[in-house]
Parts: structure tokens; sequence; C-alpha cells
């Protein structure tokens, strides 16, 4: 890296795609996500995703942890991964996981399900993020419709689902053997719902989703 003012969160390719995540938590300030792709008449840079910085005080530092706990060794620099106020260089593959959260933090609503939301993305494996930003980022997709919306639902309606299960419900989840598919099977239906006008009408959570998904489409 040549340039002293950018700080890699990770092992970032000097000269490949990367995504840089400019911070200003100060009052008043705003956190930016931004898609930097090569190309040949030099570096292209997309607004993806902007934040309060004052969101981003209350939720940094487990972000950070999440991030950091699930990169590989080949991912890890010899410091310990932190973003620091000013711009912060990720790799793709941590950008994707980042711009995923953003998404449904710019969702109408999200600060009142803040701490849903957060606890949603954490519980996902990076595959499942992975898989979600390919369908949230997609030509078209935007606050507010489509699968942006329905990333909202997915994250905040699976832990507020959780929370309200019975104990006997939440002791059978965590003595199952294979959780990770079962919550991508939740997370892709949830998509199929907001995405689906066909999707099945008749559990209560399904309906809801299917009204806020046809209102949406109406916007």
């Amino acid at each position: 890296m040549t340039d002293p003012g950018l700080h890699d969160f990770a092992v970032v390719a000097e000269h490949g795609d990367s995504y840089e995540f400019h911070i200003d938590a100060s009052a008043g300030g705003t956190c930016r996500l931004v898609a930097v792709v090569q190309t040949e008449r030099g570096p292209r840079r997309n607004d993806l995703a902007e934040i309060p910085g004052a969101l981003w005080r209350m939720i940094g530092a487990r972000v950070v942890r999440e991030l950091a706990g699930g990169m590989g060794e080949a991912e890890r620099l010899k410091a310990a991964p932190r973003l620091k106020n000013g711009t912060n260089r990720l790799s793709p593959l941590i950008g994707r996981e980042l711009a995923l959260l953003l998404w449904a933090l710019q969702e109408e609503g999200a600060t009142n399900q803040l701490e849903a939301i957060l606890h949603g993305w954490r519980e996902l494996a990076r595959e499942e993020r992975w898989w979600l930003y390919a369908k949230a980022a997609a030509p078209g997709q935007r606050v507010g419709v489509g699968w942006r919306r329905a990333l909202f639902h997915a994250l905040s309606e699976v832990a507020e689902s959780r929370a309200a299960a019975p104990q006997a419900e939440k002791k059978s989840l965590e003595q199952a053997d294979s959780p990770r598919p079962s919550r991508r099977a939740r997370l892709k239906n949830q998509a199929r719902v907001t995405q689906t006008p066909e999707a099945n009408p008749t559990r209560p959570a399904a309906r809801k989703r299917k009204t806020a998904a046809a209102a949406a489409n109406r916007s």
C-alpha cells in the first residue's frame, strides 16, 4: 500500500478490486462504503451504502470482531484487524459482508431493529452473506424494494422469531447437528417471499412479508 492515508483492514491486493469504508464517527458524520473496480482507464468507484457515524459508533466494535473472527489465515495481517476513522481498504470478500449489513441498516425501521439486524447478520456464515450480497447488488436493487427490503426482513425477523420461540424449540435448535443449512434455507425463502407474488400466504410471517413486498413494489 503506497498511500499513507489508507488503512488496510486485512490483506488487500494492491492492484485488484477492493472496497473502501470511509468512517467519520464524529457528531453529524457519516460512514460510507465504496466499491473500487479496476478498469483499463483506472479505478472506478461506486457508492454502495451510507449510515450515520453515530450508528457506527454503536455497533462498530462488534462488527469488527465478527469480520475479524471469520477471516482465514491468508487474509490476516500481522497487526490485529481494526477499522479506523478515515479510509479503510477491504478485500472484496470482507467488503461484501459489510455491505450486506449496511444495506439492512439503511432500510426504514432499521434503527428500531438494530440489535435484531446485527444479531441476524452475525449468525450468517460468510458464504451466506456472499450469496445474499450477490442478490442485493444485482441491477435494479435499491433501498426499500426487492432484495434490499427482503434482506431487512430476513435479518430482523429471524432474530425476532428466535427470541420469541418457546424454550423447548430453542433447545432443539441448539442441539441440531447442522444449523447453518437450515438458516440459509430460511433466508433464501425470505428473499423469495419478497420477490415472488405466489409465495405461500398461509403462514403469518409470510403474509406480513408479502404485504410489505407488495407495498414496496408499488412505490
